[in-house]
């Protein structure tokens, strides 16, 4: 390494004790998602019908698919912001931070807006009985009036990681889903609210998390966001209003869009596949994804890292910075990978006893264990991957390498046919290749760290 190159880096930002410091606070956070979802259900339960927990599950999937369907907001901003950080451009970051909220805002209130179309077509997507169909109709239309919110909060989570911000990020996250748990309990256990009680919960909790924030923003960046005013006393607009960089926006949303899509769409085709077979074997594989859910928490934490230091790396225009930080995030992803992969081979019986008591299911289960256990080592490099293209801005390249390997686990379970078995090889198959062909598309990345100038 040439001194000069070597004097250009900034060593604590490269350091494993740094790399860790950025990981940790998102695993810990991201324990709270899947819990305010599990605290619905709970809520719901404790009502006399079951069909309660049927409507309000319904509407929450028709939730995931909004916030991933626009995820790109979120890895958008921090991948861009990164890279103006990395070049210390805290007027750029502002007026992407506000083109980011303005945009959420607006695709947020056209969700609103077609409340009525976004029922219509949850009613088409699923059959359930009138009652259960009623309740995730009322769900819908109550929890739609926080997508601005949420949206926005993704806009932020996005900016405070591409600043290394991983603590405030937690805090956002801490704050929103804790607002949620505590008016579940309230509203529904405490007032006899019922579907209404955690739908309001979630819209109280979105605007909260960004009203706190807003101010917080503001209160350790002075003058940040108020740019979002200030120029509008001119003659001419706003330099946040800049059409030609909310295309850019669209254009990487447009790329991770399809690749949220194809990925959702893959554990759609396992499923489905799997209840061709018999109940035991679906069951089985909704176990497995359940798992590899709780997986990803934990793994993500080293992929959110590397997309704040890469777009860093990127920003400084430091090749060799950003040799180090990949090197070393994938280390760590992989080391944590390997304990994950030791912890399901060693709590078989304790982790199955709680998925499930049906001895039948718990048996059958147990002779597809070892590719459960694969699925730490077989994904993490997806998920590194994915935070590494995402710190470049690599949009074009994510949809392709998921292009790949989604058209190659549809091929495979679609013209071989041999079994549960051959289903989960595909599965894993399927994670590793995607990994696989983004390591090999990596030159995308290191050019960009040689490149000049990057987007606004």
């Amino acid at each position: 390494m040439r001194r000069s190159e070597t004097a250009t880096i900034p060593l604590d930002h490269t350091r494993w004790r740094h790399i860790w410091q950025l990981a940790w606070p998102i695993m810990l956070s991201n324990v709270t998602i899947p819990l305010v979802g599990a605290v619905d259900v709970a809520m719901m339960g404790r009502l006399d019908d079951p069909v309660f927990i049927g409507g309000v599950g319904l509407g929450m999937i028709v939730f995931n698919f909004i916030y991933f369907g626009l995820g790109f907001l979120r890895m958008g901003t921090t991948g861009l912001v990164a890279q103006m950080y990395g070049t210390g451009q805290d007027d750029k970051i502002a007026f992407l931070l506000i083109r980011g909220i303005t945009l959420a805002f607006g695709l947020g209130s056209l969700f609103i807006l077609a409340s009525p179309f976004v029922s219509m077509a949850a009613l088409y997507m699923f059959s359930a009985s009138d009652m259960a169909e009623q309740l995730m109709t009322d769900y819908i239309s109550i929890r739609l009036f926080a997508v601005p919110a949420a949206l926005a909060n993704m806009v932020l989570l996005g900016g405070l990681y591409g600043r290394q911000q991983m603590r405030l990020g937690m805090a956002l996250l801490f704050l929103v889903n804790g607002i949620n748990l505590f008016l579940d309990i309230v509203l529904v256990a405490g007032f006899g609210m019922r579907v209404d009680g955690v739908a309001m919960a979630s819209v109280a909790a979105q605007w909260g998390g960004f009203g706190f924030m807003i101010w917080r923003i503001t209160r350790i960046w002075p003058g940040q966001l108020g740019r979002l005013i200030r120029p509008l006393a001119g003659a001419r607009l706003p330099l946040w209003l800049d059409f030609a960089a909310y295309r850019q926006f669209f254009t990487l949303g447009r790329d991770i869009f399809i690749r949220t899509i194809l990925l959702i769409g893959c554990e759609a085709l396992l499923l489905n596949e799997a209840a061709k077979m018999d109940d035991l074997a679906l069951a089985t594989c909704q176990i497995m994804l359940s798992i590899f859910g709780l997986l990803a928490f934990a793994i993500d934490g080293f992929a959110h890292a590397a997309e704040a230091l890469v777009g860093e790396a990127i920003g400084r225009k430091n090749p060799t910075m950003l040799r180090i930080v990949i090197r070393r995030t994938n280390y760590l992803a992989g080391m944590m990978a390997l304990l994950l992969s030791v912890f399901l081979w060693a709590g078989q019986p304790l982790i199955l006893s709680l998925m499930t008591s049906q001895p039948a299911l718990i048996a059958f289960a147990d002779a597809y264990w070892p590719w459960v256990v694969s699925l730490p080592l077989a994904s993490f490099l997806a998920f590194q991957m994915d935070g590494i293209f995402v710190g470049a801005t690599c949009g074009t390249q994510m949809r392709n390498a998921m292009i790949i390997a989604s058209a190659s686990f549809a091929a495979a379970i679609l013209l071989l046919s041999f079994g549960l078995t051959g289903l989960m090889a595909s599965f894993v198959g399927y994670l590793a290749l995607r990994g696989l062909s983004l390591w090999w598309m990596i030159d995308h990345v290191h050019n960009k760290a040689k490149a000049v100038g990057i987007g606004d």
